[in-house]
Order: C-alpha cells, then sequence, then structure tokens
C-alpha cells in the first residue's frame, strides 16, 4: 500500500522548482519519493520540475532505467518487491539488516530515515544483530552532513562558522571527506588559505554555506585515508615506520584484526609472540594503542619513540 504524501513535509513548490531543475538533484528527488512509498504523476512532476513531460519520460525510461518502477498511464510507483530479478538473496537480507542496526547508533532522525528505506528492500522481521559501536551521534548533524556531501561531490568551496576552546571564526574550506575515527564525525578539508589538510569536528561547524568557487581535490586523499588509524594521520607528512613486539598471550588479537592496513608481520617466534610494523605519519596515531596494550606491546623503533612512551610513564608514576 503506497504512503501518502505529505505536503506539509516539504517545501514550497517555488522552492521545489528552483531545487529540481538540476537533472541530478531531480532524479535524487524522484527515487527518494519512490521509495517512500508514494504514486507519482509524471504530469505533476514535469510542471513541478518545471520540464516537459517528455523529459520526466527520459528521466523514467533511460536514466532511472536499472530502477524497479511500475508503470500504469502516466502513473508510477517502485515495484521492488514485485521484481523477481531483484530478489535478495541470504547474504544480501543479512547486510541489510547489519546496516539496519549500524543505523541506530546514528541518532533517532537518522536511523528513522535509513529504516525507511531499508524496510523498503527486505520484510519486517526481528533483527538478529547487536553492534556497539561508541559514536557520536548524527542526529542532530545530519542537516549539516548533507551541505557538506553536496559540497564535496561538486567540489565547492565552503564558508562556515567553526568553534574552538578559545572562540568562534569564520572559515573557508574545501571539503574533501566526511569521515568517522574513533567514533567521532570530523569533516576532512584542505584550509582555504594554504590547502593544508585539516580536520573539523562536524558538531562544531555551523552556518554552513556554499561558495560558487569550485576546486580542484588531491588525487591520492583516499588512500591516505585508508591507511590511517587515527584521526591524528596527516596526509601532508611523509610515512615512516613503527616496529613493533607483541607478546604471545595477546599476539592472536592482532592476527585477527590488524593494527592497521599496513600492519605486516616481520616474525614470529616458538611462544606466539609478534614482530610487526605499521606505517604511520603521526605518533599519535599509535601511541594511545601501544599505552592501551601495556605490558604486552612495546615499540622496538623508532627509538625516539619508546623514549616518548617511557617519558610519559615516568610521568604518570611520578605526578
Amino acid at each position: 500500500m503506497a504512503l501518502p504524501f505529505h505536503k506539509e513535509q516539504t517545501t514550497t513548490k517555488q522552492r521545489r522548482r528552483e531545487l529540481y531543475k538540476n537533472t541530478t538533484d531531480r532524479l535524487a528527488m524522484i527515487l527518494s519519493r519512490l521509495y517512500a512509498g508514494e504514486i507519482l504523476s509524471m504530469k505533476e512532476l514535469a510542471q513541478e520540475c518545471q520540464v516537459s513531460i517528455r523529459t520526466i519520460q527520459r528521466d523514467i525510461n533511460e536514466r532511472l532505467i536499472d530502477t524497479p518502477i511500475r508503470k500504469s498511464g502516466e502513473k508510477m510507483m517502485l515495484a521492488w518487491r514485485e521484481s523477481e530479478e531483484r530478489a535478495l538473496s541470504a547474504e544480501e537480507l543479512a547486510v541489510l539488516e547489519m546496516l539496519d542496526k549500524l543505523s541506530e547508533k546514528q541518532g533517532g532522525e537518522f536511523h528513522t530515515k535509513a529504516h525507511r528505506v531499508l524496510r523498503k528492500l527486505k520484510a519486517q522481521a526481528a533483527n538478529p544483530y547487536y553492534f556497539h559501536l561508541p559514536t557520536e551521534s548524527l542526529d542532530t548533524m545530519l542537516a549539516k552532513a548533507v551541505k557538506f556531501e553536496k559540497a564535496i561531490k561538486k567540489c565547492r568551496l565552503v564558508h562556515c562558522r567553526y568553534r574552538m576552546d578559545k572562540g568562534s571564526y569564520d572559515i573557508d574550506i574545501k571539503p574533501l571527506k566526511i569521515v568517522n575515527f574513533q567514533g567521532y564525525w570530523y569533516v576532512l578539508a584542505m584550509d582555504a588559505r594554504n590547502d593544508v589538510v585539516k580536520k573539523y569536528l562536524l558538531r562544531h561547524c555551523s552556518k554552513i554555506r556554499l561558495d560558487e568557487e569550485i576546486f580542484t581535490p588531491p588525487k591520492d586523499i583516499d588512500g591516505a585515508i585508508a591507511k590511517a588509524l587515527s584521526i591524528w594521520f596527516d596526509p601532508d607528512t611523509k610515512p615512516f615506520e613503527v616496529r613493533l613486539f607483541i607478546d604471545g598471550s595477546v599476539a592472536k588479537y592482532f592476527e585477527r584484526k590488524p593494527l592497521a592496513p599496513t600492519q605486516r608481520i616481520e616474525g614470529k617466534d616458538a611462544d606466539g609472540s609478534l614482530e610487526v610494523v605499521v606505517t604511520i605519519t603521526h605518533e599519535m596515531e599509535i601511541v594511545p594503542t601501544i599505552k592501551q596494550w601495556l605490558p604486552y606491546l612495546r615499540v622496538l623503533e623508532p627509538k625516539w619513540l619508546e623514549e616518548t612512551i617511557e617519558k610519559d610513564i615516568k610521568k604518570y608514576l611520578n605526578p
């Protein structure tokens, strides 16, 4: 049964006309309303988006050809469940269940939106999965994330207000990615003044406004993020190696879940202890983890990093 379309939850007609003139935005709007359960009229869509009916027909028949849409005259609706070709396997259903449960950690509004989409793809049943992933809720930051997402996709400069300990400042940044490290949401961006890559807490950003200026993102940013151990990573710094000794009593945990994508095992002793190497760009990428596993982890190289940790331990024991 199709869900009713509530006009009070939408913007004005004039605003929608401005928003959906762009083909990409128009297609996104059509898909979002179809997945919300609406029955759409091609004639009404054409009037709303200020395009011809032929353009809407081209959207449906060409641009959205892979979307399971059932048409009846000039009306259309989503027909996902009726399409045998789109039947989900047990593994795919399990993935959807996991995504549904993971979305709960991002807050009520985020989960409601995610759950509404996911339930279109699977039958309702008790979810057998549970995740304990302490992370900031996106609930109050979803609108901010959407603005930055648009800027990232279109490579647009952003003006915003950023709050720090000593006050708030107006900044111009070139957003590259929205990332989550250790449970916190950040905007990874280049400072518009010098193109130095910095990290900005999403919750501290406000008054976000996209500029018309276009920028070119660095080509290797995805690779730098993939190798990072924590938010302390610095893509502008040359990586260096850290060699660690891992006691045999805990070695199995680092074999099951490596410290980093760059981890490689250099040796394994008879008692199960390991010698591993990881590549980092900043000492704080690895120092908290080493301290967490003391006394089972020890730095072998570089020497200065071992001395830094020893100094911190002495300071703790002798305040």
